[in-house]
Formats: C-alpha cells, structure tokens, sequence
C-alpha cells in the first residue's frame, strides 16, 4: 500500500511538471482576459451573456423546463407565484414616479437652498428608478417583438420550439423575459443608489428571475437575457445622467 501511494505521489508530481507552462499560459490568457472585462465590462459582458444563452437554448432551455413543469407543484409553486409579482415592471415604476414628481415639487417650493438641493436629488434618485426600469421595459418589449420565441406552454401542448420574428403574438414572445429585465432593472438601480444593501438586491433579483422558469413562464435562456438587458439599461441610464452632471 504504502509503494502505491508512493508512485501515485510520484506521479502526481510528473503531471504537475509536465501541465505547468500550460497551467501558466492559461493563468496568464485568463488574467488578461479578465483585465480586458474590467475595461470594458458592458461589451464583454453581452458578449458573455450572449454565449450563455446560446447554450441554454441549445442543451438546458427543454430538458429543464420539462422537468419543473412535472416537479414543481404545491406550495413551492405558490411561492413562486408570490416572488414572481415583484418583477412587475409597474410595481416599480409607479411608486418611483410619484416619489420624483413629489420631489420634484417639493424642491421648486423650497425657500432654502440648501433644502431646493436636497430635494431636487432626491427627485433625480427616484427618477433613475424609473428611468431604469423603464428603459429596460421598452428594451425587452423591443427585442420580444424582432426574435418572436415561443413559450413553453407551446412546447407542453403542442411540442413546439423555436422562433417565430415578428409575429406580435403572446405565445410567440417569451425571449427575453420582461419580469426579468424589470427586476434586474430596477436592482441594479438599487445597487447603484443604495450599495450598502447589495446581497439583498441581488438576492431578490436572482429569486424573481428563478421564478419565471420555475414557475414554466419563461425558459431558463429568456430569463438570463432578460436579467442582462435590466442591468445593462439601469447601468447605462446612471452613465447617462452623470454625463449630464447628475449625481445618482
């Protein structure tokens, strides 16, 4: 036993010989890449969101919808069925645009100011909640419209999958998710005024995204593109408004 482990150590150490100036180049190819990432994080970000969903669509989106459509049932669905509401868009648009109109106001009546400043960014934050969600919205309405995939109610009834552009039909429009797109819309929106609270943005996003494909909504490639276009609108809308000199 004791020759065994000798050679299985020996071994162990020849393999990591001979696989070092390999494991050293793909450290230094990964390093690079992940410089190249933080330079321009969107772009390479979309280009990374792009493959996950090509290889959902490809290996994941069918077999997993299938399978929560034959195991989740019963309370867990009706949990889900709860979470899910929070991705709706008007849950988040309504309340942000009354706090920026109110704001608003409140800043055009203030005597002080001191109180004018105060006010008009509180206006300002609120309506980057808005504007976050909203432009995420619209983009996912957008892309619904040109890519046209079927949802999986069609794949369940009728076994059909696929892509059908431009069709304006609700069966036909489950790519990207909008729940998705808004909840991730306005987390990041969070995220960016209120970073103090990140785990629980994030944690809220990814759950209401999960809902969308637990609850059969969605398959799992709409919801990841649809969290990548609430992210990439919220981001940029706050680099739109600092370049106009707005603090958000």
């Amino acid at each position: 036993m004791t020759g065994r482990l000798e050679r299985l150590l020996v071994l162990g150490e020849e393999v990591a010989l001979a696989t070092g100036p390999a494991r050293a180049r793909m450290a230094a190819a990964l390093g690079a890449q992940a410089a190249r990432t933080r330079r321009t994080p969107l772009a390479w970000g979309s280009l990374y969101a792009a493959l996950a969903v090509a290889l959902s669509a490809a290996l994941v989106d069918r077999p997993l919808a299938l399978w929560m459509k034959a195991h989740v049932h019963g309370n867990i669905e009706g949990f889900f069925a709860i979470v899910t509401t929070l991705g709706l868009a008007g849950l988040w648009l309504v309340p942000a645009g009354l706090a920026a109109l109110a704001a608003g106001l409140a800043a055009r009546r203030a005597l002080l100011p001191e109180r004018r400043l105060l006010w008009s960014g509180r206006a300002w934050r609120a309506f980057y909640l808005f504007a976050a969600v909203a432009t995420a919205g619209l983009s996912a309405d957008l892309v619904k419209l040109m890519v046209g995939r079927m949802r999986p109610r069609l794949l369940f009834d009728q076994g059909l999958y696929g892509i059908h552009p431009f069709s304006g039909i609700w069966a036909w429009n489950s790519f990207p998710s909008g729940h998705s797109a808004a909840i991730w819309g306005a987390m990041t929106a969070l995220l960016v005024l209120v970073p103090r609270y990140d785990l629980m943005w994030l944690a809220l996003a990814v759950l209401v995204t999960a809902s969308r494909v637990a609850l059969t909504a969605h398959f799992l490639g709409d919801v990841l593109a649809g969290g990548w276009v609430g992210v990439v609108a919220a981001l940029l809308v706050a680099r739109l408004l600092r370049r106009k000199g707005i603090g958000v």
